[in-house]
């Protein structure tokens, strides 16, 4: 089998770490592999670390003939048995010949028209795939695949010193990650640390509003509280040294910040949105709490930070949880699968 990965964006990101983390899991099978990202030298680093050729691109430039051209020309050359479409931009760009084309279907349906040039897809959320069958993708198209998780050397990370971060280390210590934009819930959260004495808050990610969201700290007299670390490759180091992983969000079909919080043993409170909610039982293997309510969930951290019996509790279930459903020998297997079924129908 021959896979080649296309994707335009950013240098970082969730679908960026996902097109990483699967090309690893095909280059331990030892299965050859190509990719053609938008140019990033890191990201070429990390590829050629695990065997693979990369083929940059400048994209979107000027003329989209010209980026039709590179992408399809690029693809010839290698030769593939399937082609994945990381980004629906590039997918819409693909002209289909002797593979097959996979695309990723990601946060919404918006870009049905570009993945039409996809044979099949994939996905993370079930609700994503009954939009999909909804607009008229067949159940055989359409792939509902866990996101692949960390992998062991991931997890191996030691913790971060608190002082590196101007944190002191007697200070309980509130960790999030995720995209910063307002709809989030991020405010949600900085609400609860205004209720909170004595706690610091770190935020690993990026994003548009991230100047909204540190003038929303200011506004809240909790900015010398609050660290905003930017987008951070492993979150081990940070998980590994808080007191409680704080996943806010309004909006979230998957849930996977909960799953790699549960994977480097971090108690975990989540508002109670869709991906959260089908992951955790409350009071079992995490805490869930209405969806915007900062009262609500300022005194569930202060529950969680004063009873250490609860914490080692949901320490010990949220790990049994990732180890026994999302761990890698569990969810690489289903990739693999998917990849040589569609590549078999295909011959």
């Amino acid at each position: 089998m021959k896979v080649f990965h296309l994707m335009s964006g950013a240098p970082y990101g969730g679908v960026e770490r996902q097109a990483m983390r699967l090309a690893g899991v095909l280059a331990r099978e030892k299965i050859e592999q190509r990719a053609m990202f938008s140019a990033d030298p890191e990201r070429t680093k990390r590829f050629e670390a695990m065997g693979l050729t990369t083929v940059e691109m400048e994209f979107p430039s000027r003329f989209a003939f010209l980026d039709r051209r590179r992408i399809n020309s690029a693809i010839r050359r290698f030769g593939p048995d399937i082609v994945i479409s990381w980004t629906p931009d590039v997918a819409a760009l693909v002209q289909i010949e002797n593979f097959v084309h996979l695309g990723r279907l990601g946060t919404d349906f918006n870009h049905q028209d570009l993945l039409n040039k996809c044979q099949n897809i994939f996905t993370p959320a079930q609700s994503r795939a009954d939009a999909a069958m909804v607009a008229g993708w067949s159940v055989q198209q359409v792939h509902v695949l866990p996101h692949l998780p960390m992998v062991e050397d991931e997890l191996k990370v030691k913790p971060l010193n608190r002082k590196s971060v101007y944190t002191p280390p007697t200070a309980k210590l509130i960790f999030t990650s995720m995209r910063l934009a307002e709809k989030n819930g991020l405010e949600t959260l900085l609400d609860a640390v205004s209720r909170l004495s004595g706690f610091y808050l770190w935020i690993a990610g990026d994003g548009e509003d991230r100047q909204k969201l540190e003038a929303a700290a200011h506004e809240r007299g909790v900015k010398p509280r609050v660290r905003f670390l930017g987008w951070q490759d492993n979150l081990v180091p940070y998980l590994s040294v808080c007191d409680v992983f704080v996943y806010p969000a309004k909006q979230d079909d998957v849930g996977d910040a909960v799953v790699e919080a549960w994977a480097a043993r971090a108690p975990v409170i989540a508002a109670d949105s869709l991906g959260p909610g089908l992951l955790i039982k409350h009071n079992e293997n995490g805490l869930l709490v209405p969806v915007g309510d900062a009262v609500n969930l300022a005194e569930a951290i202060k529950w969680m930070t004063t009873d250490p019996a609860l914490v080692e509790r949901l320490r010990a279930a949220g790990e049994k949880a990732f180890r026994e459903t999302f761990a890698m020998d569990k969810v690489a297997p289903q990739y693999l699968a998917l990849l040589k079924r569609l590549t078999s129908k295909a011959a």
